[in-house]
């Protein structure tokens, strides 16, 4: 025997409210997982290692210690990146400091695109504002990326200084 269709249509209401349920409640990594990296030829965690590593490579040069990749930071800095990308529009996020963990006393963001993840980071250096922002006293960092429709990278750090 076949259902009504007022069956039919509550159960398709019910599979509808179980399905939008499970997508507002999955977690960040998933999320993440959904933005594209391809215009990089790499992975998100990949491009976040690298960019890391010359960060890192830039301040010890400068007799800086070295940042730590912060996860909630980087969740910050890849909506924003995504935001970007989707828009295909560089610009800064007016809202990070709020958006980035509380009881930072500093922070800072820089945002580029375009760039490779092997390039990213000496176009920075290479912008007084950018490298004052890679040079300052910061210890933790959130790094982001996402590609547009058009295939453009667009990167986001966020820094913050918070105490140990």
């Amino acid at each position: 025997m076949s259902a009504s269709p007022r069956t039919r249509r509550r159960s398709a209401l019910a599979l509808t409210a179980v399905l939008a349920l499970s997508l507002t409640v999955a977690p960040a990594a998933a999320a993440s997982a959904a933005v594209s990296t391809s215009c990089t030829g790499t992975t998100q965690a990949a491009v976040q290692k690298r960019v890391l590593a010359d960060v890192n490579a830039a301040r010890k040069a400068k007799g800086k210690k070295p940042l730590t990749l912060d996860s909630s930071m980087s969740r910050v800095a890849l909506a924003w990146s995504t935001k970007q990308a989707t828009a295909n529009r560089m610009s800064h996020n007016p809202k990070y400091a709020s958006q980035i963990p509380s009881g930072w006393n500093r922070a800072a963001e820089n945002v580029a695109f375009g760039y490779t993840p092997t390039k990213v980071t000496p176009a920075w250096m290479k912008s007084t504002g950018h490298r004052t922002n890679i040079l300052g006293s910061y210890n933790r960092i959130g790094i982001g990326v996402a590609c547009s429709k058009q295939g453009l990278p667009y990167y986001t750090q966020v820094f913050g200084s918070y105490a140990r």
